[in-house]
């Protein structure tokens, strides 16, 4: 299950994720992004993974295609999970992605996350 969390800056695509992030919900995301990016230069990301379990084949496949595809329109982006693979995860990503911030944040430092996406 995917939920928008609403930022007054245009330039922010706020969301949770509970459970597995399935095709439509993927999609959901893609389309907010592609609408936003036709007002600003750049995107940042605050996303809340609080039972996240994963993606489907098609999701994953398709996250890859947007992000080599779009890469250059993102500065940063806010994970917040209290999951250790996950953070693992954001520290790899980060260092793969040139130009886009990327860091890791626990639901104890949710404030924080939100304040570092905004600066």
């Amino acid at each position: 299950m995917i939920e928008i969390i609403p930022f007054e800056e245009g330039n922010i695509i706020g969301f949770r994720v509970k459970g597995k992030l399935e095709d439509n919900e993927f999609d959901e995301i893609v389309g907010i992004m592609e609408e936003r990016l036709k007002l600003h230069k750049k995107l940042r990301v605050y996303a809340e993974m609080e039972e996240f379990k994963g993606m489907s084949v098609n999701s994953f496949m398709k996250d890859i295609h947007y992000g080599l595809k779009y890469w250059r329109e993102f500065d940063k982006e806010a994970v917040v999970s209290d999951k250790g693979w996950l953070s693992a995860w954001v520290r790899i990503a980060g260092g793969i992605v040139p130009g886009v911030e990327v860091r890791h944040f626990t639901f104890e430092e949710e404030e924080e996350a939100k304040e570092w996406v905004r600066e």
